[in-house]
């Protein structure tokens, strides 16, 4: 049974990622109206003091840790797939980060954090293709969402690079379980940011955060929060393909209910860029899609509690 309280060490280890942080809890004020700023000099010091490379010399559960906290900040950075899935993939060896993820069957389209990889892991199949990354192979795209996004300039020739085979399962566990906790970590920021304005904003004479509704869906957003935190930890802890599904579900599940109670509670200004919530927020909207989405997580929960249904005609009997 997983104790869910840390020990001296990772206790160390969180305390070391906030201190450096703690610098970075606030964007340049040229970045403010940005949709996304990539903080490009804290993702190097992050790799310089050997934080991304925790799961190697520790294990997933310290891995997980730093990601949750670094997604904590309004900036993005590429934690998630350098930190979780290369390490799961790639215990002995390390690519040069940042590192991309990008769907073989959407080669031609924008992939999260392409735009910023030195390289790119693809799933072609039941196998990942590791694709190096040169200067003018992939452009930027822009888009709303907190993450930069870019696309290949011309497709790469997958059978020039090299392959992992059978090891496309293995990626899109760690996905699960990384894009779970920055998950985690973005939204306890963007409920504490909350929490913090319903004190000060003003409503018939009172803020509105004494009135018991808003309390109790603030309260619903925090238990979430949690949930999605505790059930990202036990997959990192337990490496089991069926807990990384479970808390990718369960993160994806729950966009809807603190999209709409944060974005209403802040009177609906992080739907622009002109509030830091969107940081935040359009960051868990582009965390949502990935890895199948919510629906693709639950059919995986299924295949694996009771494996692949029989089907009749197309349909599941």
């Amino acid at each position: 049974m997983m104790d869910y309280a840390l020990n001296e060490d990772q206790a160390a280890l969180v305390a070391a990622v906030q201190q450096i942080l703690q610098d970075h809890a606030e964007l340049p004020q040229s970045a403010r109206l940005l949709y996304h700023y990539f903080d490009a000099a804290l993702q190097q010091t992050l790799a310089d003091y050997g934080f991304l490379d925790a799961a190697r010399d520790m294990s997933p559960l310290e891995a997980a840790l730093v990601v949750i906290e670094a997604s904590r900040i309004p900036a993005s950075l590429e934690l998630g797939v350098s930190a979780l899935v290369a390490p799961g993939l790639l215990p002995d060896e390390k690519l040069e980060g940042p590192v991309a993820l990008v769907e073989g069957r959407a080669l031609h389209k924008a992939h999260r954090n392409l735009s910023i990889a030195r390289t790119a892991l693809l799933v072609s199949g039941e196998d990942v293709v590791i694709v190096p990354l040169r200067e003018g192979d992939v452009v930027a795209v822009d888009t709303i969402f907190a993450y930069p996004f870019g696309r290949f300039r011309s497709l790469p020739e997958l059978e020039t690079y090299r392959r992992l085979h059978g090891a496309a399962a293995t990626l899109r566990q760690w996905q699960r379980v990384a894009l779970a906790a920055e998950f985690a970590g973005a939204a306890r920021s963007a409920v504490a940011f909350t929490v913090n304005y319903v004190k000060e904003r003003q409503a018939f004479g009172h803020p509105i955060g004494t009135y018991q509704a808003i309390q109790h869906r603030l309260a619903q957003c925090h238990q979430i929060v949690c949930g999605i935190h505790y059930l990202t930890l036990r997959a990192a802890w337990s490496r089991d393909a069926l807990d990384a599904d479970l808390a990718a579900s369960y993160a994806q599940q729950h966009v809807q209910k603190i999209l709409f109670d944060l974005h209403q509670f802040n009177g609906a200004m992080g739907v622009t860029n002109e509030h830091t919530l969107h940081f935040w927020t359009y960051r868990l909207r582009a965390l949502q899609a990935e890895a199948g989405g919510g629906p693709g997580a639950a059919l995986a929960i299924a295949d694996k509690r009771w494996g692949a249904p029989a089907t009749v005609g197309g349909h599941c009997r």
